[in-house]
């Protein structure tokens, strides 16, 4: 069987993707399996043995190279399809494929590139869980919605280099620290997770590490500044892996709800998450105990009007007590 699975952007929706993608490889260990992405989500399925090609969209591509892909995704003889995107190019390229079975969710608009739509049973269901419902025409299950990341061994390598480099001791504790998010509404104030970056190093002894992205330094150093501690010095922003490689070796992560958060649970590490206008279910699995989200409600989040909002209660008021009780708590599950 030769199948393509089509998931184009953002890396966290990309992660979200592999429990369905180990469970479709385990019921078909024989088929050839093709994901299609754009950049720098490929890098999720560099060492995966859950996939035998990566395909790579251009993510602004003109008129021209996107007549090529679907041209080219036509000679592909793919026998199956599943878009887990679900956005109007997407199914478009699902479309051009011609594949005899074409697995799609049910969304107005697309219904019309697929052979087999699914439908989205309402109320809260982890993203992964989401993606997951596309198996069930094929009559898979995905009983583990864990997503998963292979590190290699040059990126183990260079994250025992950066923390040496560091002046962090083989095999030293540490928790990584992720204050960023490019969407308002996902941005806990940096007073508190400074007073959090604090009382981890008074308290508990142990070093704290930040993590950001691209133009995300602003974040890092608005904490640094509130803090009375100092934490770890600053490093050169690692490549995807590379940063997956330091949060395995991280022995906590707290952060906001972002792509980082993430690629922490699939590489194993406990998270605790502060939640705004997402809700924890839909990005949190399900009966994790390493895995906790702290949210507040301040009664729209079901009816939000962001970007017309303009208190942003949902981040600015998650109290600091419960986001430092489940801290200590994840930390003397790790004892």
């Amino acid at each position: 069987m030769n199948i393509l699975l089509i998931q184009l952007r953002r890396i966290g929706d990309v992660l979200m993707t592999t429990p369905a993608v180990r469970a479709l490889r385990a019921a078909h260990p024989q088929a050839r399996i093709t994901f299609l992405t754009e950049r720098p989500s490929d890098l999720v399925f560099r060492h995966s043995p859950h996939v035998d090609e990566v395909l790579i969209y251009p993510g602004r591509a003109s008129h021209w190279q996107a007549l090529g892909w679907l041209w080219r995704l036509r000679r592909g003889g793919y026998d199956l399809v599943l878009d887990f995107f679900g956005n109007p190019r997407s199914a478009q390229l699902a479309w051009a494929t011609g594949a005899p079975r074409r697995i799609g969710f049910d969304f107005r608009g697309r219904r019309w590139a697929y052979t087999e739509r699914v439908q989205v049973p309402p109320g809260k269901l982890f993203a992964a869980a989401h993606k997951a419902l596309l198996l069930e025409p094929l009559g898979v299950a995905a009983d583990d919605l864990v997503p998963e990341v292979r590190v290699g061994a040059e990126d183990r390598a260079y994250a025992g280099r950066q923390l040496a480099e560091l002046g962090l001791a083989p095999g030293e504790p540490f928790v990584a620290l992720c204050p960023v998010s490019r969407q308002p509404y996902k941005v806990w104030p940096p007073q508190r997770f400074a007073e959090i970056a604090d009382r981890l190093i008074e308290r508990h002894g142990l070093r704290v590490l930040f993590f950001w992205g691209p133009g995300e330094e602003a974040f890092v150093q608005a904490v640094r500044a509130a803090m009375r501690r100092a934490a770890l010095p600053d490093y050169p922003v690692p490549s995807l892996l590379e940063m997956a490689a330091l949060l395995e070796r991280a022995v906590l992560y707290v952060g906001n709800d972002n792509g980082p958060r993430h690629f922490a649970i699939a590489v194993g590490t406990p998270t605790v998450a502060v939640f705004g206008r997402p809700f924890p279910e839909n990005w949190t699995p399900p009966g994790a105990t390493r895995h906790r989200a702290v949210a507040f409600d301040p009664g729209c989040k079901s009816a939000c009007t962001y970007p017309r909002c303009t208190h942003l209660d949902c981040i600015n008021k998650v109290p600091l007590e419960p986001v430092w009780a489940e801290t200590e708590h994840l930390l003397n599950l790790s004892r």
